[in-house]
């Protein structure tokens, strides 16, 4: 099982019963741990977008989270949207920002109604790594409907020598007194982030997600099976943002 990677580096200190979820970000604990470390301008990638984007922009954006990109975005007057499968997610958003939100995973993303095409769909935080090829390549079959012609694609991924990097290593965060320790650990083609804690209520909880490990030579060759031309935008330290075109207009 994935989570046994993390009892295979703590299990000398991890002798009580453990509740485990593989659903990190509908588990309130973990969500609230999410939005506490989460940084607002990840690798520079809000800026880019702040940038990058205007008021005559339509943008889907996949993965929304809490709100991380969408809330300034909407400030600067960007029209943007977003996809969140994860509703405990939605807490972090005041009513106007849940209106702009669809409630689903990328595999619906046909499924909602989408009353004009867009001029961007982005994928920020290297949420990327949550889908696998199949998933990504349905994603990038499917978004050709959703685009205008001139429309792209902007998401990100860290490198994989720089998850080969992060193998076995374990940060601990104190956030509001309570500790949590978090670590990545890489199996085959995936690497498996695993978060544990202790409650105030003495309960001790392990929550993990199952990541892929993309290469810009990897996305490249899918791109390229759908009619599209992948680009790096911006690489440094191991994080890759890459932009996706249409090569068929």
């Amino acid at each position: 099982m994935y989570e046994t990677l993390f009892f295979g580096t703590f299990k000398s200190k991890l002798k009580e019963e453990i509740e485990i979820t593989n659903n990190i970000y509908q588990e309130p604990v973990f969500a609230n741990y999410y939005e506490a470390i989460v940084k607002e301008n990840m690798n520079g990638d809000l800026d880019y977008y702040l940038t990058s984007f205007n008021e005559n922009d339509r943008v889907l954006e996949i993965g929304t989270g809490n709100g991380r990109i969408l809330k300034p975005l909407l400030k600067h007057g960007v029209e943007i949207y977003g996809i969140e499968p994860e509703e405990e997610m939605l807490t972090f958003l005041n009513e106007e920002e849940k209106s702009h939100v669809y409630v689903g995973g990328i595999e619906d993303i046909q499924q909602f109604e989408h009353s004009e095409k867009y001029t961007y769909i982005i994928i920020p935080a290297t949420s990327i790594s949550l889908f696998d090829e199949q998933v990504f390549s349905i994603f990038l079959k499917n978004a050709k409907q959703l685009l205008t012609s001139t429309g792209k694609i902007i998401f990100d991924f860290l490198s994989p020598e720089c998850i080969n990097e992060l193998h076995e290593k374990i940060s601990v965060e104190k956030i509001n007194d309570q500790l949590f320790m978090a670590g990545n650990f890489v199996k085959e083609k995936q690497f498996i982030y695993n978060i544990y804690t202790k409650t105030t209520t003495g309960k001790r909880k392990l929550g993990y997600s199952v990541k892929n490990i993309y290469s810009v030579e990897q996305v490249s060759k899918l791109c390229e099976m759908f009619g599209y031309t992948a680009h790096v935008l911006r690489s440094h330290s191991g994080y890759v943002m890459m932009e996706v075109v249409n090569d068929e207009i």
